[in-house]
């Protein structure tokens, strides 16, 4: 993410684009999502397997008739983990591979999941669009035609069934992002606890962001305490631009300083500077989070430090016209001496400096 240049906005859509979650359309793209809609066209011509979970009747009580029809396709030797085509909506041409234990991830149905996994279902076979896992889906947004809406300590309570039957919590999908990853972008504390119990990296990036930093960045507060209380999490990762969770938290999607707070009581650097040498102050300049500027200012900032374009605090909040934080800075400055918007003799020596050095 960069949060100094803006493209955090953008980075926020593109987790939910990442996501394979609600769509209106009916494109191919959404293949297995698209599988949740028992209305689909050429259901009949999907395999036996994925017809009897479509046609599985979810007002059924009876648990043993309700899964009578699934039960007759396994015990005429079809295996839980056969592959199967997956229809185009229109042309009916295969698109995709999907396993049945996908797809009942993809309904939602929790007798079906444990039925077909009572039934040696693989727990890490992906389908073939997105090479998302059942723990993938599960971690996910609900989707498009989905029957029936799963509660959060269902996902958590499934998502452990699958560990507990072999089910790796560190794969990567197609677009490099880990059940962690939706799980956090999705607010889920409790499969996101399932999963570091599971030994889910809690460091892995995706597009530079690691679950710490979506968390904090979304105020997740429950998610960046649970992530914090583990050994295993770098509070002080940096991406790929020398980002860390503080600086993301310090671009909030909402101007809360808990999430700030937290990170800062877990030994976050105050004072860390990405790549190009921005602050996390500079970045709360530049997204106007008056709230998240005074607490970092309260926890020891240098609003004084400068970036690669030679630029402070109080130059980002002025640059932006975001006249409560540059009022923030300016007192922050004048306190120690320093007055606002103008370069101190060691900033000015090292322009000289450089002026020379041009010259020769």
């Amino acid at each position: 993410m960069c949060y100094i240049c803006g493209h955090g906005e953008q980075r926020s859509s593109r987790h939910k684009e990442s996501s394979h979650g609600p769509k209106d359309s009916k494109s191919s793209s959404s293949a297995a999502a698209g599988t949740a809609n028992q209305d689909r066209p050429f259901k009949d011509k999907h395999h036996p397997l994925l017809i009897a979970i479509w046609n599985t009747d979810r007002t059924q009580t009876d648990t043993n008739e309700k899964l009578k029809g699934i039960r007759d396709v396994l015990r005429k030797g079809t295996s839980a983990s056969v592959q199967c085509e997956i229809l185009h909506e229109q042309t009916g041409v295969p698109i995709a591979q999907v396993s049945p234990l996908i797809i009942a991830c993809f309904e939602g149905d929790l007798d079906i999941i444990r039925f077909l996994i009572d039934n040696n279902a693989d727990p890490n076979q992906t389908e073939s669009e997105h090479h998302l896992t059942p723990i993938h889906v599960l971690c996910d947004a609900e989707y498009h035609g989905q029957s029936l809406r799963v509660c959060q300590k269902d996902r958590a309570d499934l998502i452990r069934l699958l560990v507990k039957n072999g089910a790796q919590v560190n794969h990567l999908d197609r677009s490099s992002m880990a059940a962690i990853h939706k799980a956090v972008i999705h607010d889920r504390p409790d499969c996101v606890d399932v999963l570091m119990d599971a030994h889910a990296d809690p460091n892995v990036a995706f597009m530079g962001d690691t679950p710490l930093s979506i968390a904090a960045r979304h105020n997740r507060r429950k998610i960046v305490q649970s992530l914090l209380n583990r050994k295993e999490t770098n509070v002080n990762h940096r991406n790929d631009q020398g980002g860390t969770a503080l600086h993301f938290a310090s671009a909030g999607i909402v101007d809360s300083p808990e999430c700030v707070e937290l990170l800062l009581s877990h030994g976050a650097k105050v004072n860390v500077q990405d790549l190009k040498n921005n602050t996390p102050t500079m970045v709360a300049c530049f997204f106007n989070k008056p709230r998240i500027l005074q607490t970092l200012i309260k926890a020891g900032a240098d609003v004084a430090l400068r970036n690669n374009e030679g630029k402070d605090a109080y130059d980002v909040a002025t640059e932006k016209e975001f006249d409560e934080c540059k009022e923030i800075v300016a007192r922050a400055l004048e306190k120690r001496g320093i007055k606002p918007g103008k370069k101190d003799t060691t900033d000015k020596l090292a322009d000289d400096v450089d002026k020379l050095k041009l010259k020769r």
